[in-house]
């Protein structure tokens, strides 16, 4: 190939390359232009991200974005299942049940009777049984506010499923007091 029709490839792969970035740029101003109000609220300075000590399910949210809070002001609140003995032995059970029916299917053909395949099945159907009727009990975990600030961003929602790290709720820095400003 001559060196003047691969400068001219290159040259076009580098306009194509720079158009395609400004069009992903104009793209993402327009993603962020319909973004709803509600979904962020902008603080200037630090966020916090605070987070629930312990999985569980997010129960109630009690603030949005933009509500001023204060220090020690709840939050959140995630509910978080608690196993009972009972409910422990059962779930080390349904492993083993199940590891054992596995390891029946899992068997050369013929070495394995329909008998004792079929007992293997019933024994992971009752321990799934047992442990499906087990009463559940929850507790409660709350997100508190650890100094004064403003809600920057809820970035879960009610009902959601959340891990010990997810952030339920990110603060910003509490707003500067207005002074002279008259109250009503």
């Amino acid at each position: 190939m001559k060196p003047r029709s691969l400068l001219f490839l290159v040259l076009i792969a580098v306009v194509l390359v720079a158009g395609g970035v400004r069009l992903r740029a104009c793209a993402l101003a327009a993603t962020e232009a319909k973004a709803p109000a509600t979904s962020a609220f902008l603080a200037a300075g630090p966020l916090r991200h605070l987070s629930a000590a312990s999985a569980g399910r997010v129960w109630e949210v009690y603030v949005q974005p933009g509500s001023v809070v204060k220090r020690g002001q709840l939050l959140a609140k995630v509910a978080v299942p608690l196993h009972s003995v009972a409910q422990q032995q059962a779930e080390r059970e349904l492993a083993q049940a199940e590891q054992r029916h596995a390891q029946l299917l899992g068997a050369a053909p013929g070495s394995v009777s329909g008998a004792v395949l079929k007992q293997a099945r019933q024994r992971v159907a009752t321990v799934r049984q047992r442990l499906a009727a087990a009463p559940r009990h929850l507790a409660f975990v709350y997100v508190q506010a650890p100094a004064a600030g403003t809600v920057a961003r809820l970035p879960v929602h009610m009902g959601a499923y959340v891990s010990d790290s997810t952030t339920i709720v990110s603060m910003g820095p509490a707003p500067a007091a207005t002074l002279g400003m008259a109250t009503k």
